[in-house]
């Protein structure tokens, strides 16, 4: 289905980029690689090295080439430790626009770019938002994504580069960091203490990564199909609390219940209660719906990280 397509993909050393440049590699596709760092390199890609992602370096790394797909999934705001909001909005505004100009003179047949469910204002909601919710006006990141969203998506129309902007939710997998809830789950499961947990009665999506990496393909092809603009939500669609997250995964790695410390971490005071994203649109467009449930995804994610040790 993707056999011999050039594709070119930004974070592609990221959790979601790593899966995709594989999926990208077995389907046999040619995969160059534009980032900052010559790390993590998967074996099988060629290299396109920045010193920055900026507009101007961006520019002029794409003049001259084509590629049938670009996938940009770099990005900035993810882990706690990413704050500064020159940098938020150079790399989640101004690099996807400029990602997107240097597209126009490429002629790919399908641009998609990673968005986040956190562009909506998920204030009190209690079921999947569709593509019509209202964005997210207060927190950077949220803000920030939803603005690199609005400007990429008119620049390709007025452009008219086939394009899709993915508002992903709650993607979980083997290559996690470290700080997030399943890596601290299999870090902790050969130990004898309470494992500090939140109260856990936040509702999110989990999807796991092989399922939405899935997504992102199948866009791009139906983008060759209907080479037109979308934005589309890539979610479950079926949240589940937290808690009943943790209680599958401690099962397939036998935790023990009394091991399971929910509420030793106090929620996050602007944590949204649901993070669920409808994914009908995608769906009509592609077929695609999320296959593998939770404690598949826990086992697979289980196994990898006893293979990497």
């Amino acid at each position: 289905m993707t056999a011999s397509r050039s594709v070119l993909v930004t974070g592609g050393n990221g959790f979601i980029g790593r899966h995709l440049v594989r999926r990208l590699l077995c389907d046999g596709c040619k995969v160059l690689l534009l980032q900052r760092s010559s790390d993590q390199v998967s074996v099988g890609t060629e290299l396109l090295r920045i010193d920055r992602f900026e507009p101007a370096n961006i520019m002029a790394a794409l003049a001259g080439r084509h590629f049938d797909w670009i996938f940009h999934l770099a990005g900035y705001g993810v882990y706690p430790r990413d704050r500064d909001t020159k940098t938020m909005f150079d790399i989640n505004v101004n690099a996807v626009r400029a990602l997107v100009e240097g597209a126009s003179f490429c002629s790919p047949r399908a641009v998609v770019v990673a968005g986040s469910g956190s562009e909506y204002r998920l204030d009190g909601i209690e079921r999947p938002v569709t593509e019509d919710h209202p964005l997210e006006p207060y927190k950077l990141y949220g803000a920030s994504k939803a603005a690199g969203t609005l400007c990429s998506t008119a620049l390709a129309a007025s452009r008219h580069i086939p394009f899709a902007a993915c508002r992903i939710f709650g993607v979980y997998g083997p290559g996690e960091a470290p700080h997030r809830l399943l890596p601290s789950l299999i870090c902790g499961r050969h130990g004898s203490g309470r494992i500090p947990l939140s109260p856990g009665v936040q509702r999110r999506d989990f999807m796991f990564v092989d399922d939405l990496v899935d997504a992102l393909v199948k866009v791009a092809v139906a983008l060759e199909r209907e080479p037109r603009q979308f934005i589309l939500n890539v979610g479950t669609g079926r949240p589940i609390s937290v808690r009943e997250f943790v209680h599958i995964a401690a099962a397939v790695l036998g935790i023990g219940e009394d091991r399971l410390g929910f509420g030793d971490i106090p929620a996050r005071p602007d944590e949204p209660m649901m993070f669920s994203g409808n994914s009908s649109r995608l769906q009509a467009l592609t077929g695609w719906k999320a296959t593998i449930e939770p404690r598949e995804g826990v086992r697979r994610s289980v196994d990898a990280s006893v293979f990497d040790a």
